[in-house]
Formats: structure tokens, C-alpha cells, sequence
């Protein structure tokens, strides 16, 4: 009996080749993206899980629940508690503060820009990465020490094994020496570590460190015994900033800013969907859900369609049951011949599917921001379970149809069901052609959403350089962003600290007739700078150097009536009826005395990602230095990579000794779709 099947699975591919095609792309397809889809729900939902007990690390969040506002949760925090977690939690045996600033680095004549953490000696107790060169113990346990990623070795040194050499950080004038290497850790990592230092010294008596609104970075702790969790988490929460005030801001004073909230440990595992809800980067879990429904529903559509295809063609192999049933051929013999068949065409459609799904996974990469590799340890033992399931469950049902014909009535029969080859032909096109517009169409929809995503901003032709923030520049700002603004291609240069995936302040302000506050995003405009964004006004005027009362060296103490401009979502959550009704009206900072005058409300701006909550924004004027500035530069007539290499070498003239860094606002954007998107606000 096996090798009558082995035959009728060998006629049947070699005599019916359009049909096996067919059902090879479309249970092919729906392999490929069933597993796609896997992949990607399993390396969403392992991140973090190359950290040893990672059940023990602790995010420390800040949650703000302020009478009269609405709660808000936010993994950037104070340093100020940091001293006395341990002694007030016994429970907890290491703490370390994470500060991550873009620096300048330089070893020898080679300089570049990278990701710096500031840390603390205690980094690796929390954290213990692999280490390949040198030692945890002593890593940072002193000043004027580095540890480095393997793959930031290799960049500046060349290897692995780069313990003992030297390299310069932020232009300081004595080098810092690499005590340590480790294993980079994986992409799926909720912290990106690159280069580990201490703190300065000179850093610690600064904002981040006294005063409870100055939320530069995160704080972490590892906790030994977990059954005190539930009452660490009590004490976080319950007045604890209060209890050590630091020395900016009196009790009352934290209090009012926290109300019944304070700190909340949030467990390593869940950190990255956490983030994400909070609007801190990370994915939406419901997102994950939502591509495993996805991939469930590919497979089993593939399947649906297989079995309508086969039923489509009864007509065909009608006669063929017949004459099989005349010659003596067993019910039984006939369904596990179907079932045979089924089995190989499911096992050739798998084969189908790995190749569709190694090969898609650069583009599916790309689209969403993933690193999602192919891994044949969990893919192959998926793809059996697929290729036996699906074989089975896509072939029982034609099986038992097939073979219940009965043979007198189909012989005596002038012609055969169902309408016969073309008209079976004709319906097997036209199912897998529905199949496969169907999710042509979802994806092609999905890539438009991702294209069209209206930001408020005109983000082709816009490009950000970043490296203007480098403290060494800060007195040459206008100088160097005049100069750019010759570069040719250049339409329009200026600066800013608000621009795509970075807003600098955020501060409950409120209309000066009443105290109704609202957080507010503010920052500062120069010149042109919402002519290179392409904002939208709506209503008012924009700031303009004719008017005194438009720019100032320091807008917060430019005294009362000083301009500014608003959101159209600020102007909502102020209370105007419309953007027109604002124009003129005063509003204030919670903290202040000062009276601002809004002078133009423009079109909503969504600079955080798509997954965020829209900002309300308030910008004031401002020409001289700015901190954390951005330059942004305009250009039309050529192409990105042009415009890049031609600002690049201007800049390399115009600010020789700070490593160039720039970014388009559409490689910016994209990055809303990486499972790695960490965003930072400042205070």
C-alpha cells in the first residue's frame, strides 16, 4: 500500500503542477508568516533574560499622583534617594544610577560619538554582564576608569582585550583607562550599555542629585529576599520622596509634586512592556498580541483555503475514486493515500515557508526595527509540529469527502462534478488569489500607516544634528549653525531643544486667571526655526526679532508680558475654545511669578513616537546658547546621503575636535517602530 501512495503522490504533483504550485505558495505564505510572526512574539517577549536573576532587578519608576492631575509614571528619576535605599530596605543589597549622555570620545587620532552611562561602583552586582577582559570587582571602582562592549573595543582598539589601553572622554584632558570588557549585550536588551564610567566627582553636587525635578536617568536595585517586596513597595510609595528632601525643594513642596505617589519598583521582565505603557520606549504588549493573532490566523486561513482547494477539485479525482473502489481499493487505503498526499504537499510547503521566512526577515527587520534572527532551534522543531499538524488537520476533511464517492454514480455520470478542470481551475486561482491579496493588502496598509503617519511636521528633506549639544561648542552655537546654513542644499539652519524624539522640560503651567495647571513640553525657538520644521500656524504670529518682547538671553526672567507660543493641544488643556481665543491671553509657570503673553498657537507636533501620548508644547524665544541644543538644517535638491556627507564636511572644518553627529528626522522616526527606543526627559 505504500508505494501505491508514493505513486499517486508522485502523479498527482507531476500531472496537476499548477495546482501544487498554488497550495505551495499559499500554505507557504501562511508558514512563512505564522513563523515570522513567532519569532517575533518570542524575541519580544525574552527581553532582558540574559540578565542572571533577573527576577531580582528592579526598574525604580517615579509615580506622580498630584491632587488635581493626572497620575503619571516615569522611569527617568531623582538621584536624590539614592544614598539611603539600602539602609532604609535592608532587603535591597545593591543600588546604581544609569545617566546616558551622547559624548564626545576620542582614542588617539580617531574620535566619535557615542552613548556614555554614568554609574556607580555596584554596576555589575546589578547588572552582571559577562565580562571577557579584566575584572568586575574593580571595574569602576575609582575615577578615570572605562569599561567598554566588546564591540566598542573592537571600534577604537580593535579587539576584544583592550584592558590597560587609554582613551579620552569628552575631551577631558587626562585619559580614562579601560579597567574591563564585556559581552555586548543582546539587542532585545531594555538598556543599551556601550561605555561605562563613574560619575565625575564635579558631577554630584549637580541638579540630578539635589533637587526631586531634575530626572536625568534610572535607578536600579537588586533585591535578595522577595517576600519583602510587598512592603519595600509600600514604604517606596508612601511619602517616601518626602522623607529625604534633598536640598532644593522643602517636603511640602515633594509632596505637592507626588501626592500619595512616590517610587515604584518595576521588575526587570517587565520592564519593556512597562516602558511602553508608560510611553517610556519599550513595544506595546497588546502590539505582540495582536502579531500573534496575526500569525495564528495566516496559518490557519492556509489552511482553510488548502482544504477548499482540494474539495474545489472532486470533480477531478471523482473518476479516480471510482475506478480505485471498482478495482477493490479500501475506504481506508483511499484516505491514507489523501492523507499521504496532504502530508507531502504540507511537508514541501514548509520547506516553502523557512525559505519565505529567512528571507523576509531583513525586510520584516527594517519595517518594524527588530533584530529578530532566524534560529533554527526554535524554528525547526515549530516547523515539524506545523508540517505534521497542518499536514493532518489540511488533509483529513478532502480525505474522508474524497473517499466517500460512490462508484456506480459517478461512472454512470456525462461528465464530471463540480463543472469540471476549467471550472476548478478557475476557483482554485481565484481562493488562493483572494488569500494572498488579502494579506498583500493588510501589509501594504500597514507600511502606508507607517509612511503617512501625520506628525505635524514636514520630516522629508529635514535632518538633526545632535553634536551641537557638545558642551565645548556652547558659546559658538549661532556661529556654527550660520556656517552650516551655507553648506549647499541647505535651505534653512537653525537650533533648538525640541525636535523629533526629544523634548528637554516638562513643568505644570496654568492660565493667569486661575490654578488650573497643565504639563506642559517647553522649550526654545530661534529664528526660523518653525519655518524648518514646516509647522503649521493656526492662529497669532510667530516669534520675529521686530518685536522686543519675542527673544530674550533668558526668556524666564524676561518679565512679564514676554511671548510665547502654544500647541493647539496646550491651548485646549488651557481651556481656550479655540486656537484664536488664546491669542493675548497670560499664562504662567506653576513655579513662577512671571506672566508670559501667547502670541500664536501652531498645529499639534509629535515629536516622541507614534506610540506615545501626543504633548501639549510651549515655546519660548530665545538667540543665545541653549543646553542640549539640536541644530536643525532643511534642504531640497539632493539626495540624504548627499546633504549628510556635505554637512559633514563642513562640519569637520567648522568644529574639528567634536565628532560629527547627525540624523534625518525619517531615520529618527523610524526608530518608533525598534523594540529598543529609549527616550529620556529632562528637568
Amino acid at each position: 500500500m505504500g508505494g501505491a501512495v508514493l505513486r499517486s503522490i508522485q502523479r498527482q504533483f507531476t500531472h496537476h503542477k499548477l495546482y501544487t504550485a498554488l497550495n505551495l505558495v499559499g500554505l507557504g505564505f501562511g508558514i512563512a508568516v505564522f513563523l515570522t510572526m513567532a519569532l517575533i512574539v518570542r524575541y519580544e517577549f525574552s527581553y532582558d533574560a540574559y540578565v542572571p536573576d533577573a527576577a531580582h532587578v528592579f526598574q525604580l519608576d517615579g509615580d506622580y499622583r498630584p491632587a488635581g492631575h493626572e497620575p503619571m509614571v516615569s522611569d527617568a528619576v531623582s538621584f536624590v534617594p539614592y544614598p539611603f535605599l539600602k539602609q532604609d530596605f535592608p532587603a535591597i543589597t545593591h543600588a546604581v544610577r544609569v545617566l546616558s549622555l551622547p559624548t564626545p570620545v576620542r582614542v588617539g587620532s580617531q574620535l566619535g560619538r557615542e552613548d556614555v552611562q554614568m554609574t556607580d561602583p555596584d554596576f555589575f552586582a546589578v547588572f552582571p554582564l559577562t565580562i571577557i577582559d579584566g575584572r568586575a570587582e574593580n571595574a569602576l571602582d575609582g575615577p578615570a576608569k572605562v569599561v567598554l562592549s566588546a564591540s566598542m573595543a573592537r571600534k577604537y582598539f580593535g579587539t576584544d582585550h583592550a584592558v590597560g589601553r587609554t582613551m579620552h572622554i569628552n575631551n577631558a584632558h587626562d585619559p580614562a583607562t579601560v579597567s574591563a570588557v564585556f559581552a555586548d549585550p543582546p539587542p532585545n536588551s531594555t538598556m543599551s550599555f556601550n561605555i561605562l564610567t563613574p560619575f565625575p566627582s564635579a558631577m554630584l553636587g549637580g541638579l540630578p542629585f539635589q533637587n526631586w525635578g531634575s530626572t536625568w536617568g534610572t535607578m536600579w536595585i537588586r533585591v535578595g529576599d522577595l517576600s519583602t517586596l510587598p512592603a519595600m513597595r509600600h514604604g517606596l510609595l508612601t511619602g517616601y520622596p518626602a522623607r529625604h528632601p534633598g536640598t532644593m525643594m522643602t517636603p511640602a513642596q515633594i509632596n505637592a509634586m507626588f501626592g500619595s505617589g512616590g517610587l515604584m519598583p518595576v521588575a526587570l521582565p517587565d520592564v519593556h512592556f512597562h516602558n511602553a505603557e508608560i510611553g517610556d520606549g519599550g513595544t506595546s504588549p497588546q502590539l505582540i498580541d495582536i502579531l500573534g493573532l496575526v500569525g495564528v490566523a495566516a496559518l490557519a486561513t492556509a489552511v482553510v483555503n488548502y482544504i477548499n482547494l482540494a474539495t474545489s477539485r472532486v470533480g477531478l479525482r471523482a473518476r479516480e475514486v471510482a475506478i480505485r473502489k471498482v478495482m477493490g481499493a479500501s475506504r481506508r487505503a483511499l484516505i491514507v493515500q489523501f492523507m499521504g498526499e496532504a502530508c507531502a504537499l504540507v511537508s514541501m510547503a514548509t520547506l516553502v515557508g523557512l525559505a519565505l521566512t529567512e528571507l523576509g526577515l531583513r525586510w520584516v527587520n527594517t519595517l518594524g526595527g527588530w533584530d529578530v534572527r532566524f534560529d533554527w532551534a526554535f524554528v525547526l522543531p515549530m516547523a515539524i509540529v506545523i508540517t505534521i499538524g497542518v499536514g493532518m488537520a489540511a488533509g483529513l476533511y478532502p480525505a474522508l469527502v474524497l473517499s466517500a464517492f460512490r462508484p456506480a454514480a459517478i461512472l454512470a455520470a456525462s461528465r464530471s462534478p463540480s463543472g469540471g478542470r476549467m471550472a476548478s481551475l478557475v476557483r482554485t486561482a481565484l481562493v488562493v488569489g483572494q488569500f494572498a491579496f488579502a494579506i498583500t493588502l493588510a501589509m501594504s496598509h500597514q507600511a502606508a500607516f507607517i509612511r503617512t503617519l501625520d506628525r505635524g511636521l514636514h520630516q522629508d528633506g529635514l535632518i538633526v544634528i545632535d553634536s551641537l549639544s557638545d558642551d565645548s561648542l556652547m558659546n559658538r552655537q549661532a556661529e556654527i549653525v550660520r556656517r552650516l546654513g551655507e553648506t549647499p542644499g541647505v535651505t534653512i539652519a537653525t537650533r533648538s531643544d525640541m525636535f523629533p524624539h526629544h523634548t528637554f522640560d516638562r513643568d505644570d503651567w496654568h492660565r493667569a486667571e486661575t490654578r488650573a495647571d497643565v504639563n506642559v513640553a517647553w522649550g526654545y525657538a530661534t529664528p526660523v526655526y518653525f519655518e524648518a520644521l514646516s509647522a503649521k500656524l493656526l492662529a497669532g504670529r510667530l516669534f520675529d526679532t521686530a518685536h522686543g518682547a519675542d527673544y530674550h538671553d533668558n526668556a524666564r526672567q524676561g518679565g512679564n508680558g514676554t511671548s510665547v507660543v502654544i500647541s493647539r493641544l496646550a491651548a485646549e488643556r488651557f481651556g481656550f475654545a479655540t486656537p484664536r481665543d488664546a491669542i493675548g491671553q497670560s499664562v504662567m509657570e506653576s513655579r513662577s511669578a512671571q506672566v508670559y503673553r501667547v502670541i500664536g498657537v501652531i498645529d499639534d507636533i509629535r515629536f516622541g513616537g507614534a506610540h506615545e501620548p501626543l504633548q501639549p508644547l510651549l515655546y519660548m524665544g530665545k538667540q543665545a546658547p541653549l543646553n542640549y541644543v539640536g541644530a536643525l538644517v532643511r534642504y531640497s535638491g539632493v539626495s540624504t546621503q548627499q546633504e549628510m556627507a556635505r554637512l559633514r564636511s563642513a562640519w569637520e572644518q567648522i568644529a574639528p575636535d567634536v565628532p560629527f553627529s547627525a540624523t534625518s528626522a525619517n531615520d529618527i522616526f523610524a526608530d518608533d517602530y525598534r523594540a529598543v527606543s529609549v527616550r529620556r526627559s529632562h528637568y
